[in-house]
């Protein structure tokens, strides 16, 4: 867009940045007031869990300083907002700070530069805390700010440095304001750490918000991409002179992605990368800077070098890895494992390796350091895996480039080993199964395994395979745990399942027994009680004149002898009912029947046996006679109920589990995974686990859970790291592009 194009859509700069200002500064004001009125909880929570005394005193300090100052604080926090920003525009236009406020490099005598001393001695803490608030940004969101505050300010690009709304600015705004509370240095880092849930969920709103206004003036209605070849030359780079090599990387952490690299020089391993057919070749530099800006087509294309089979075989690359990068990297792996950030590496962490570290290495290594960033970009975004074991993850970042690096078939083959280790270790992050409580074996394990590869590992990826195989015990160790948690539920499960199968096809046996004109204290009798006593010869398996086969030969003579008799029959009703009666007396005996139940009963047969013997003496047409059931067919036995045909694709989804299978049931507050860990025989009980919680559903709910969409299918079938590197490939949203 031309200068004169400019003009004539946008107004006075300096107006809508005020009002930009002012918008931003209504929404974190009340991100602020939100979070203040919350975090002295999470402090007490953070305190609750810690196991250290000193850290416990710490949280309980700050949370009682927010629940004194919540006042001063915010108001403090705007008033520090507003002169950040002024002073920052001011920056980004170069000009003089004639309009600041008295002393512009202070507020009330706080360093406001970007790399002030306080947050070096304290482990550059506001860079850490930005760079995970920026993670959590929409990318879209984050360039219209930048590209459209820069056309304001009439730069090129607007450096995170200069940005007045950048992550780094909103808690320099926030440090400022804690810092006038009476309290030690922890203690205000403790405060200050608390802010950045509610920003990291916030944030992107206060962006869109910025960006409406903006779009509403008609500032860069549509945004272009473009590439720079030398970027910095006095920004950020400059500023970090003289800090270490972790403290420029964490400074560096702002800017959320590699700085855009020079192309290589001739001769440079892995320079020229073959593009489709009738296309000219790329450069990887030219490919790190289109991967920067998000184009699934340059991700695609250097993924298809990295994946080549051929290239990168079980050997791996005979390219060999840059000495002067490895060494960078060994030194950071040390770095990273000392001081009091030990055992934590912040999820971006490889986004902080800035130009002049990465410029060691190859254009090769430059590419295979951008996509395993990329890769663990994915990791990190999965929602499946615990926190807990993403930031165990995390603190591989460093590990995983130097194993891609040294055996750069990373991308080429599923069995490297860095690339099995990150797989199995997601996967025991994303399963219900596996506990994952500070205390239980399977997270201490992980950490010990974790300590031990940041710390020992070097030039040997071999290491790998033994950190797999302990991994692989610890997850086994949590699943048999988990089996025999279930292992007396399963029995009472599978109890309640035989005795529901029995009652079925006892009582489809005894149906099909009776016949219409069978008396109704008969039918009665046998859909209750006799019912009872069949499936229970049935379940405890009983023998003699008690088993199974004997109580359907006593119901089946019980119908006959009060059905009508021809006169022959009466000597025979005469001599089986001695016999009859005793097994009735026996079973019924054995279901506790009250006496005057039983007394009932056996009245209202007696009689009927009388009436039976008395019609057929007087019965002037013969009835025909019909032999004794028990004395003319063979041993009966119970049929198995039918099974039923699945009525719909959720029934036969049920009908098809497999145990191992993980579900996600889905609320109003979210979904929760249970790893399907029994199965009844018959399929009609399905227990699920997560963590030490055990559901149980009969195969008809979780038939309507699935039908309504509550339940749904987790697919594993794909490792994570395939997954990841699927999506590099695919691509990204569009963005409009200017006329």
């Amino acid at each position: 867009m031309t200068a004169s194009a400019r003009s004539a859509v946008a107004p006075p700069a300096k107006s809508v940045l005020s009002e930009c200002r002012d918008i931003a500064h209504s929404r974190l004001a009340e991100v602020v007031a939100g979070a203040l009125a919350k975090i002295d909880e999470d402090l007490f929570a953070l305190a609750d869990k810690s196991i250290k005394r000193d850290e416990q005193q710490v949280y309980l300090d700050a949370m009682t300083r927010v629940r004194q100052h919540r006042c001063e604080i915010q108001s403090k926090f705007e008033e520090c907002f507003r002169a950040i920003y002024d002073k920052r525009l001011e920056s980004g236009r170069g000009e003089a700070s004639a309009t600041a406020v008295p002393n512009a490099d202070q507020i009330d005598g706080l360093e406001l530069s970007l790399v002030s001393d306080s947050i070096i001695e304290t482990g550059m803490a506001i860079d850490r805390l930005a760079n995970t608030v920026l993670s959590a940004v929409d990318n879209n969101e984050l360039l219209g700010i930048r590209a459209r505050f820069g056309m304001l300010l009439n730069r090129e690009a607007l450096e995170d440095a200069d940005n007045p709304l950048s992550p780094e600015a909103i808690f320099e705004a926030l440090k400022l304001a804690c810092n006038h509370i009476p309290a030690e240095d922890a203690v205000k880092q403790a405060m200050l750490s608390a802010f950045q849930p509610y920003l990291s969920k916030s944030i992107t709103q206060v962006y869109h918000a910025v960006n409406e206004s903006l779009l509403a003036h008609h500032i860069l209605p549509r945004i272009r991409h473009s590439f720079k070849s030398n970027p910095d030359s006095m920004g950020v780079s400059q500023r970090m002179m003289g800090l270490s090599a972790s403290q420029r990387m964490s400074t560096l952490s702002q800017s959320g992605r590699l700085a855009q690299f020079a192309g290589a020089a001739p001769g440079d391993a892995g320079a020229g990368i073959g593009g489709a057919p009738g296309h000219e070749q790329a450069t990887i530099a030219s490919l790190l800077a289109a991967i920067a800006q998000g184009q699934g087509a340059a991700r695609a294309q250097g993924l298809r070098y990295l994946a080549d089979a051929d290239r990168f075989d079980d050997a791996g690359s005979a390219t060999p890895a840059s000495s002067s990068l490895l060494e960078v990297l060994a030194q950071l792996q040390k770095q990273a494992n000392l001081g009091d950030g030990a055992g934590f590496l912040a999820p971006g962490f490889l986004r902080a390796i800035d130009r002049e570290l990465v410029v060691k290495g190859t254009p090769l290594d430059q590419l295979t350091v951008e996509l395993v960033a990329l890769v663990f970009d994915y990791l990190q975004g999965d929602d499946k895996i615990a926190e807990p074991v993403k930031g165990l993850i995390a603190r591989l970042q460093i590990v995983a480039v130097k194993a891609a690096i040294l055996d750069r078939s990373f991308f080429a083959r599923r069995a490297h080993p860095m690339r099995r280790l990150l797989d199995k270790m997601a996967e025991a992050g994303a399963d219900p199964v596996v506990s994952l409580a500070d205390e239980r074996p399977f997270m201490r394990g992980v950490k010990h395994l974790v300590d031990d590869l940041v710390i020992q590992f070097n030039d040997d990826v071999s290491i790998f395979e033994t950190a797999l195989a302990e991994l692989d015990s610890l997850v086994h160790g949590e699943h048999e745990v988990a089996d025999a948690a279930i292992q007396k539920r399963a029995e009472e499960l599978a109890a309640k399942e035989a005795l529901a199968a029995a009652d079925a096809a006892v009582r489809t046996d005894l149906a099909a027994r009776v016949k219409p004109e069978t008396p109704v204290f008969i039918r009665e009798f046998l859909s209750t009680v006799w019912a009872r006593s069949v499936v229970e010869a049935q379940v405890n398996t009983l023998e003699g004149d008690d088993s199974v086969a004997a109580r359907l030969n006593i119901a089946a003579d019980l119908i006959w002898s009060v059905e009508p008799k021809a006169r022959a029959d009466i000597p025979v009703l005469a001599a089986m009912l001695p016999g009859t009666v005793r097994g009735l007396i026996r079973g019924v005996m054995s279901q506790g029947v009250p006496d005057d139940v039983r007394q009932k009963f056996f009245n209202q047969l007696m009689k009927a046996h009388t009436e039976a013997i008395a019609a057929a003496k007087l019965a002037t047409n013969e009835v025909v006679s019909q032999p004794v059931p028990s004395q003319s067919a063979a041993m009966p036995a119970l049929a198995a109920a039918p099974i039923a045909v699945p009525g719909d694709v959720h029934a036969r989804t049920v009908l098809e589990l497999v145990k191992g299978e993980t579900l996600e049931f889905t609320d109003r507050a979210g979904g929760v995974g249970f790893k399907l860990t029994w199965i009844s025989p018959k399929r009609t009980f399905f227990l699920f686990t997560n963590g030490t919680r055990m559901q149980q559903m009969s195969a008809e709910v979780l038939t309507g859970l699935f039908r309504q969409g509550v339940a749904v299918l987790r697919d594993e079938s794909v490792p994570i790291v395939d997954r990841a590197i699927d999506a590099l490939v695919a691509p990204a949203p569009a963005v409009g592009l200017a006329a």
